[in-house]
C-alpha cells in the first residue's frame, strides 16, 4: 500500500509499478504519470522516483532491491 513515497533512486534495480487499486500520480525524473487501477509504470535504474495518491501497488524489482541499493532525495 502506498500513501506517498519519498522521491529515491536505485543504482541496479528496474522496478515495475503496477496499480491493484487506487489512484495517484508516480513521478518518474520530475515527469509527473497519472495512476489508476490496471496502470504499469516502468522506472529504470538512476531514476528519481516517488508516488503521491492512495494506491495499492505490486511493485517488482529486477533484480529484487536489495538494502543497499535505495537512496533517497532530499
Amino acid at each position: 500500500d502506498i500513501d506517498g513515497a519519498k522521491l529515491h533512486f536505485h543504482k541496479r534495480s528496474t522496478e515495475l509499478y503496477y496499480v491493484l487499486d487506487g489512484s495517484g500520480t508516480v513521478s518518474v525524473d520530475g515527469v509527473e504519470h497519472q495512476v489508476s487501477k490496471g496502470s504499469l509504470v516502468h522506472i529504470p535504474p538512476h531514476a528519481v522516483h516517488g508516488a503521491c495518491g492512495k494506491m495499492r501497488v505490486l511493485v517488482i524489482g529486477i533484480p529484487d532491491i536489495a538494502e543497499d541499493d535505495y537512496f533517497e532525495v532530499e
